[in-house]
């Protein structure tokens, strides 16, 4: 069997774009005490059981600051630059309220939440924002349905001729119907089967 390397390219590409696209979107979530987890653009769900408010902290690496997009009360400023050089911080501190608070950064680099706290905090992340996820997704819509059909394309478009040269299903020939009297086979018995006439 000949194999084409075109096609078996074509498809590794649509794996690769399929998985990239995956990973790109996918919601991450965390649970428990003492979190730690990267920020990208999209959404930030932090959910705080307690009836107290947990110390926060958002620390970035750019040595440009970022800002919270989406206020959660009583949180307002932009972070503040802490060290020199390479070590060059952004942070910014705040008490995140009880309840659900949903939040995203803005301008930020490689930013991290950090929440050193015995409560236990429930979080969800999206990596990109609405407009980046969908800029996304049709990237990789176009990169899949590209390699599909050059895969295709390169292989004379034979799983098609497969498909139209499926055999044609086998009809049975429905019964007549019709007014049939049931042979009394017991009457009959004896008889020499020949036909007799009253004329």
């Amino acid at each position: 069997m000949k194999i084409n390397f075109k096609a078996l390219i074509a498809l590794v590409v649509v794996v690769v774009a399929a998985f990239w696209v995956i990973s790109s979107v996918r919601t991450t979530t965390y649970s428990g005490t003492d979190l730690n987890f990267g920020i990208g653009s999209g959404a930030v769900t932090v959910t705080n059981p307690s009836d107290t408010a947990v110390p926060v902290q958002l620390v970035g690496t750019s040595s440009r600051s970022f800002t919270i997009s989406k206020t959660i009360a009583g949180v307002e400023g932009s972070s503040t630059r802490t060290g020199s050089g390479s070590a060059t911080t952004q942070v910014l501190e705040f008490q995140l309220p009880p309840g659900t608070n949903v939040f995203s950064v803005a301008r930020g680099t490689n930013v991290k939440f950090i929440a050193d706290s015995d409560t236990r905090l429930e979080a969800s992340v999206d990596p990109l924002s609405q407009s980046e996820a969908r800029t996304t997704l049709i990237i990789g819509a176009i990169v899949i349905l590209g390699g599909l059909f050059y895969a295709s394309r390169t292989t004379e478009h034979r799983w098609m001729s497969a498909l139209r040269s499926k055999p044609a299903p086998v009809t049975v020939p429905a019964t007549l119907s019709g007014d049939t009297k049931p042979v009394n086979i017991a009457a009959n018995k004896g008889r020499d089967g020949r036909a007799y006439s009253d004329s």
